[in-house]
């Protein structure tokens, strides 16, 4: 069941409390446009309680309480939120957002989870939330893997702050790129432009 929903207005940082979202393809209408792999963050109830937050604080889009365990379901799987369906691609990461809440790692992997809206429509406080059988490929969760899997499907030369983007992350994780591929062989990092070189 949907117990929380949050508008995140284009022109402020604050959340605002709402009775319905409107979804569209490009995300919650009259919010700023997300990467299509970002467009709705839910946030399981349960992380509330344990880590002793409040709705909304975390950032999230929608507070769930639901029959299993968010976090446990594998990325590519397709919920429907009354008549919106979509589909959820990767765990959000613990950021400097909510720093402010003290030691966030311990948040690792309980933040919420990134979704692509599949069908639009209306999400409303109170609406069901159910798993539908269809199931799309899964995104890999690390840097490195995220980057490889991207990479065996595009295997053309890239920026890194391109590369990082295409894969749903923020420039910041630029500098992190050659640290995290260091010791994998199985990626080809000629692929990989950084901004000291020329394409």
């Amino acid at each position: 069941m949907i117990e929380h929903l949050f508008l995140k207005p284009i022109a402020s940082p604050s959340l605002i409390p709402a009775d319905s979202l409107n979804i569209d393809n490009s995300g919650v209408r009259g919010t700023k446009i997300q990467h299509p792999w970002k467009q709705l963050l839910l946030l399981p109830r349960e992380t509330l309680d344990n880590f002793a937050l409040q709705a909304g604080q975390l950032k999230e889009d929608v507070v769930i309480a639901a029959p299993f365990k968010l976090h446990d379901l594998p990325s590519g799987t397709v919920l429907q939120i009354g008549d919106v369906e979509i589909r959820l691609t990767f765990h959000c990461e613990p950021c400097s957002k909510i720093k402010h809440l003290g030691n966030i790692k311990h948040l690792l992997h309980h933040r919420g989870y990134h979704s692509q809206v599949l069908k639009g429509g209306t999400i409303q406080l109170g609406d069901s939330i159910n798993i539908l059988p269809e199931h799309h490929e899964a995104i890999p969760y690390s840097l490195a893997d995220r980057i490889k899997w991207y990479l065996d499907k595009h295997p053309t030369p890239i920026l890194v702050s391109e590369l990082v983007n295409a894969i749903g992350l923020s420039r910041s994780y630029c500098r992190a790129v050659p640290n995290s591929l260091r010791r994998r062989t199985d990626i080809d990092k000629s692929l990989i432009i950084y901004k000291n070189q020329r394409l």
